[in-house]
């Protein structure tokens, strides 16, 4: 039997290309072609468009102005309509054609996956994404990321709940919404035997040294440094995702560094359907090279 997976819980929105509705706007580009026009009309004008503060020019910089301004709100108007794009008031009015509603308190972030996988629970049949998205919508403000994991062919399916802050095992209150929304009657397939488990952390710290080549200030490579490893630990501080040597190595390899060497962690550190794996710190150690 073929296997269909929903893109729902696969697509991510930062590495869609951009729509082709959302104009590159430039303001010169667009007094040129005012310009143009005028000349085509009146090629007497030529001189008085050449003196930046002739009263010609300002009047067509004025039109060209307003018309940026224009073409920025249609912008802003086609982004507030895509889930990808949306913000505030505008997310919650595209959420809602989902059928999900912002809860107090909680982040576009989080209300945009909602209504991402919002679809996936309109199957009666208890799909992957249709737990997740039950899970989440259970506490949204408390509820980072959850799995679904089918564990046998007779129906027992394990919800596993990771928590937002610097603490991802959730709280017992959390657990027990969760559980008691996914297996309320309207919700939980008659069939299905489902239990809520709280994610299992696997702490880490990363230790390494670096050469750096003579002359780049260290105070701005490790600047970069530490934006690139943050953006590492972002992207594996959820369930499931593992923190590999090479995402690692190429965060450390910034403008300015010769080379690397990464003592900790030794290996890859993998992660299960019920673990997310937390770097604890992070030390790393900068020399610089002789100059010979």
């Amino acid at each position: 039997m073929p296997n269909y997976e929903s893109p729902a819980l696969y697509i991510d929105f930062a590495r869609l290309p951009p729509p082709d509705v959302i104009e590159t706007i430039d303001f010169e580009v667009l007094l040129k072609r005012y310009q143009d026009d005028v000349l085509s009309k009146n090629d007497k004008l030529a001189a008085a468009l050449k003196l930046e503060q002739s009263p010609t020019n300002i009047v067509l910089e004025a039109e060209a102005y307003g018309e940026m301004l224009v073409r920025t709100r249609i912008n802003s108007a086609a982004r507030a309509v895509m889930l990808a794009f949306s913000k505030g008031r505008d997310l919650d009015n595209l959420a809602a054609f989902f059928g999900v509603e912002r809860a107090a308190g909680e982040t576009d972030e989080s209300l945009r996956r909602r209504a991402q996988l919002a679809p996936e629970a309109f199957s009666t049949a208890g799909s992957e994404g249709a737990y997740i998205f039950q899970a989440l919508t259970a506490d949204p403000t408390n509820v980072r990321d959850a799995t679904a994991v089918k564990m046998d062919d007779r129906g027992r399916v394990k919800i596993t709940v990771m928590a937002r802050g610097s603490n991802p095992v959730p709280t017992t209150a959390t657990i027990l919404l969760v559980r008691d929304r996914i297996n309320s009657k309207g919700i939980r397939p008659l069939t299905d035997v489902v239990s809520v488990v709280p994610v299992r952390p696997i702490t880490t710290q990363i230790v390494a040294n670096i050469w750096l080549y003579p002359g780049p200030d260290a105070s701005l490579v490790m600047a970069d440094i530490g934006k690139a490893l943050q953006k590492v630990r972002d992207n594996v501080s959820l369930i499931g995702r593992d923190l590999t040597r090479s995402a690692i190595i190429s965060a450390l390899n910034q403008e300015g560094v010769q080379s690397v060497d990464l003592i900790s962690p030794a290996e890859n550190v993998v992660a299960g359907t019920d673990q997310c794996v937390i770097i604890e710190s992070a030390a790393i150690t900068p020399q610089q090279l002789r100059v010979e």
